[in-house]
């Protein structure tokens, strides 16, 4: 885990359990992070806006609204949260057809949701491991989706082994946990098709949103993870490793990050597109241009951004210890694609 990962999940721990201001969470990020005079942070560092958009879907919930932003934000902004779904991949094949695939191309989901059912929160890709988090009924269901290769030579944070004692815990039935408070937490692990291994945990009074979601689950097709983003270019011998889009809040807000590694080198950067459909946005002034468009590196050197994307943050975070150079950071920034209509996923 980077040090990235370790920021958010933190974050997300420490607000999981209480109220937050969603609504100031979602505006002042974005502000923050376009006039923002970068000092050197250490723990909740140089993702805050990341996690404080993360933050607001977290706390608005499945169809809240977000309240006390009539006034700052575009008119027409709309005041629930909707359900997305990402755009599919032609030619792709699905979880059922190549369970092999699972996880293996970060650019690509294999967790398919009929419409009407359970409603993306997010979703991870990176190796070999697919997870989301799901919205069922104002329940979140925590969900993973791998292949038998990967059950045998790793060990997934929340799936068993498929060998050992524990071998046998893929056969539907669902389990029982004590959790906090009394609040018990329901477990179960199951096959959904041939060579693919899926398994859900909830915490509530009943397991039922687990049968939801194995109900509405859908493995016949490919989904472009990363949604209105893509990389096509990256320094030498750099890979494209893991993608997470986080989906909580939209239309009023989105994000997609993605990390990019070398590992020969043991150097890496992550990829950063933020959009909220506000215009409290003011932008710092341009220190650099890349391929002639607008752009601002951070005082602390931390963060390259660029500046002409409306209502979006597009940036590389190179903030941690053997992190990409400014220039490798630059090639990724050359090469990365963003869609024209970003509140539009149907033109993606």
């Amino acid at each position: 885990m980077t040090d990235l990962d370790e920021r958010i999940v933190l974050t997300l721990r420490e607000h999981a359990e209480g109220p937050v201001d969603g609504d100031r969470l979602l505006v002042c990020a974005v502000r923050r992070g376009r006039t923002r005079v970068r000092r050197r942070r250490v723990a909740a560092g140089a993702t805050l806006s990341v996690v404080a958009l993360i933050g607001a879907g977290v706390a608005v919930g499945p169809m809240g609204r977000l309240p006390g932003l009539d006034h700052a934000v575009t008119p027409g902004l709309a005041e629930t949260t909707v359900a997305f779904l990402p755009p599919s991949v032609d030619g792709a094949p699905g979880a059922a057809a190549r369970p092999d695939q699972i996880g293996r191309d970060p650019a690509l989901l294999h967790i398919g949701l009929a419409p009407g059912g359970p409603r993306f929160l997010e979703w991870n890709v990176a190796g070999g491991i697919e997870s989301a988090k799901l919205e069922v009924g104002g329940r979140t269901v925590t969900f993973d989706l791998t292949s038998a290769d990967v059950l045998r030579s790793v060990s997934p944070v929340n799936m068993p082994p498929l060998e050992g004692p524990l071998g046998n815990s893929y056969d539907g039935a669902v389990v029982r946990e004590d959790g906090l408070d009394g609040v018990p937490t329901w477990r179960r692990y199951w096959q959904p098709a041939p060579g693919v291994y899926a398994g859900a945990s909830v915490s509530g009074p009943d397991k039922e949103p687990l049968h939801d979601v194995d109900a509405a689950l859908r493995l016949d097709r490919a989904y472009a993870c990363a949604g209105p983003l893509r990389l096509t270019e990256l320094p030498a011998g750099a890979e494209f490793s893991r993608c997470w889009m986080v989906v909580s809040a939209f239309p009023a807000a989105y994000a997609v990050i993605l990390h990019v590694n070398d590992d020969h080198r043991s150097v890496g950067a992550s990829v950063e597109l933020q959009y909220a459909n506000t215009t409290m946005i003011a932008d710092p002034p341009a220190n650099r241009t890349i391929g002639g468009r607008p752009a601002y590196l951070d005082p602390a050197g931390e963060r390259l951004e660029l500046l002409d994307i409306p209502r979006a943050q597009l940036s590389v975070a190179f903030n941690y210890e053997q992190s990409f150079s400014e220039a490798e950071a630059t090639t990724v920034l050359l090469g990365a694609r963003v869609a024209e209509h970003l509140d539009q996923p149907a033109t993606w």
